[in-house]
């Protein structure tokens, strides 16, 4: 039964991390991520993105998910977790998005993420620079996320041909 699970798991992260970029130019997060989870997941991709983007000399720029009726915990976390690591973020607005198209963008690294439910627990996609990185994190039997379970699945990058 756990490697049926491994295999459903390892196949979900490897055909995320091989589909085409988002159409979208923002960020989503389900209604289900709740704030502990936003901070399992924004502590989580803050030390995945100190390996690849030097923090002191990067500025991110994130396109939070559209304004909706739900409230979105993830984006919160996110900023402080990317500050508390030593990046500079920059949120773009989402009270106006005609404005957001016409204007030039900023200057800085965008970076969009992805938090959906899976299964028994939730998929986080990153977006930056080309690449994809995703990362599944189960739930324990209390229904917190585990932040130390499947490595993250990297796609894109400066050399990918699609």
């Amino acid at each position: 039964m756990r490697f049926c699970l491994f295999i459903s798991f390892s196949a979900a992260l490897f055909l995320s991390a091989c589909a085409a970029p988002l159409r979208s130019s923002s960020s989503y997060v389900d209604s289900n991520i709740n704030a502990a989870d936003a901070i399992t997941l924004a502590n989580d991709a803050a030390v995945y993105l100190s390996k690849s983007l030097s923090p002191a000399k990067t500025m991110l720029v994130i396109d939070p998910p559209p304004t909706r009726n739900v409230a979105d915990e993830l984006t919160p976390a996110m900023q402080t977790a990317l500050r508390e690591k030593g990046y500079g973020v920059l949120i773009l607005s989402t009270k106006n998005p005609e404005k957001k198209e016409k204007a030039d963008p900023p200057a800085g690294t965008a970076l969009r993420y992805l938090a959906s439910p899976l299964e028994t627990g939730v998929l986080l996609r990153l977006q930056f620079q080309g690449i994809e990185a995703s990362r599944f994190y189960q739930r324990n039997k209390d229904g917190a996320l585990l932040p130390n379970g499947f490595p993250f699945t990297v796609g894109g990058g400066p050399n990918d041909i699609r």
